[in-house]
């Protein structure tokens, strides 16, 4: 896969592309993710599990979305409700970052802040709230949230679980991402640098996907993904379904 990298600060480099095309299940879909993210932000993170996470999202939703209600949680800016939205879905996304993400200032963006997608895209609707907080004005047929969730303490995290149930039609997808300390099970816990609460407090990968099924998903597949080069976490994959 040949990947011609940008002037963007933030873009990633062509050697982690080709490293991160060997750890693909699927290399052209990574291509395309990539291409259409530099075409309609201006880069790609340079923060390899994106190269992972992303085209995994994207791989687990039909072609056909016409009609679906999808909500991204903890959105960030990122490349994928721009490709749900192109398969006909009604793309929410949420954040409640308190940096603003100005698109007439796209090289000093990062994966992080909120940005006001309808900018961009009017098919898209973008909410600022905390997701703890916040009433979905209907249920939705899929919600994902890429590498968000382990990154507030444990009590808010049981609270976001509530809302994912609540928020979900009965057989609705759900569709997680979560850091992991590199070369172990326990969730990431940290938060842009700050420390979220103790590691025994905060939980591992299992504890998580026991919160899911206490709360009323049936967790279909749960996986780690380890040795992504230039990277101090691991990955781990949820996919479930609100029963």
């Amino acid at each position: 896969m040949h990947q011609i990298s940008t002037t963007h600060p933030h873009d990633i480099g062509d050697a982690d592309v080709q490293h991160m095309a060997t750890l693909s299940r699927d290399p052209e879909l990574l291509q395309k993710v990539i291409a259409a993210s530099r075409e309609v932000l201006g880069f790609f993170p340079a923060h390899n599990p994106r190269a992972l996470e992303y085209p995994w999202i994207v791989a687990e939703l039909p072609q056909d979305l016409s009609g679906k209600r999808i909500l991204d949680v903890g959105a960030g800016v990122n490349v994928v409700p721009f490709m749900l939205a192109d398969r006909g879905a009604q793309v929410t996304t949420l954040d409640h970052h308190p940096v603003t993400r100005d698109p007439r200032s796209r090289q000093d963006w990062n994966e992080w802040g909120f940005l006001d997608y309808s900018l961009l895209d009017r098919r898209i609707t973008s909410i600022r709230a905390p997701y703890e907080d916040w009433p979905a004005p209907a249920p939705f047929d899929c919600i994902y949230s890429v590498s968000v969730i382990e990154h507030v303490p444990r009590a808010v995290r049981q609270r976001w679980i509530e809302n994912l149930k609540a928020q979900l039609q009965p057989g609705g997808l759900l569709l997680l991402t979560v850091d992991l300390v590199r070369e172990t099970n326990a969730l990431w816990n940290l938060c842009e640098g700050r420390v979220v609460e103790e590691p025994s407090v905060h939980g591992e990968f299992a504890t998580l996907v026991h919160e899911l099924t206490h709360a009323g998903f049936q967790v279909t597949h749960a996986e780690t993904r380890r040795g992504i080069p230039n990277c101090r976490v691991d990955i781990g994959f949820i996919r479930a379904i609100a029963r």
